[in-house]
């Protein structure tokens, strides 16, 4: 069954507590600079230490999110090797996490962005990930994005009609028909805004707060909502770095989860203030609606 996000009613700890923890783990530090996210489901700041060393601390409002990277952390990151952050220590009563700082800055917003090279890179690093441990079979994948579709639309209020959203579930309802999927760990948030290019040329993956099992091509889906829209050749040469294309099967897979993230995308900005987030779940949801209904 689809658990319901408990960050909205968790509390963040003080900066003061998670500053005072990564002290008694590093010693003295210095922080940088504040790289947190508007949204507030967590803290994020990278800090130096006397030696010059820099790591990230991240604590999390939500234990979800927090178990959810800790594990990731834990049981796949490390096949990732250099190529991610390594985890330096963590704090079940803080919800915090102590991680390296991976060199090079945020693909997001540079040219980067739209580089094939770093495209190629970026396949090659969550295949890694997907590998890291073996898929799992499973036959309730449609279950589960079934119950997600309920929560959303339930908390989407006005924002889309009543007829949007009918078109929109009877597209997620395709999923009850797919059968049972491997499943491996999805980043879920595969996008340039988590990936670090190095001065060495490799791309890092960061951030794995949404890290869950799902079929492998759910972490297509935010390439292919912006990135990869006007742009077929980075997809082409992602999918050459990841060593795999997308069959019938895995379309199906994501267009099913397209309905679901649309409405979620919408109902989750509208609830955190984000209107340039909602407005980017309305142009997901209209992609939708003009597939389906042209």
């Amino acid at each position: 069954m689809y658990r319901i996000p408990d960050s909205a009613v968790a509390e963040l700890a003080s900066d003061a507590e998670a500053l005072d923890r990564v002290t008694r783990v590093l010693g003295p530090v210095e922080v940088v600079i504040d790289r947190s996210w508007p949204h507030g489901e967590a803290r994020v700041v990278e800090v130096r230490t006397r030696g010059d060393e820099h790591a990230i601390v991240k604590w999390h409002r939500g234990g979800r999110n927090y178990h959810r990277e800790l594990e990731a952390y834990q049981r796949y990151v490390p096949a990732l090797g250099g190529d991610a952050p390594r985890l330096v220590a963590s704090d079940d009563r803080l919800q915090l996490l102590i991680v390296s700082r991976v060199p090079g800055e945020v693909v997001d917003g540079t040219e980067a962005a739209h580089d094939p090279a770093v495209h190629r890179r970026a396949g090659e690093v969550l295949r890694r990930l997907h590998d890291s441990t073996p898929a799992v079979v499973n036959d309730h994948f449609g279950d589960t994005l079934m119950a997600k579709f309920a929560y959303w639309a339930d908390r989407v209020g006005d924002a889309v009609t009543e007829a949007e959203l009918d078109i929109a579930e009877r597209i997620a309802a395709g999923s009850l028909d797919l059968g049972p999927l491997p499943l491996v760990p999805a980043h879920r948030d595969n996008s340039p805004r988590n990936w670090m290019l190095g001065p060495d040329e490799h791309v890092r993956l960061i951030d794995f707060a949404a890290v869950e099992f799902e079929p492998w091509a759910v972490d297509l889906f935010r390439l292919e909502q912006r990135e990869w829209l006007d742009a077929p050749l980075l997809r082409e040469v992602f999918l050459d770095g990841y060593g795999r294309r997308p069959d019938a099967r895995d379309e199906a897979v994501l267009h099913c989860f397209h309905a679901v993230q649309a409405v979620a995308t919408i109902a989750w900005a509208l609830e955190h203030d984000d209107a340039a987030f909602a407005a980017q779940g309305r142009e997901m949801l209209d992609r939708l609606l003009g597939e389906t209904l042209y």
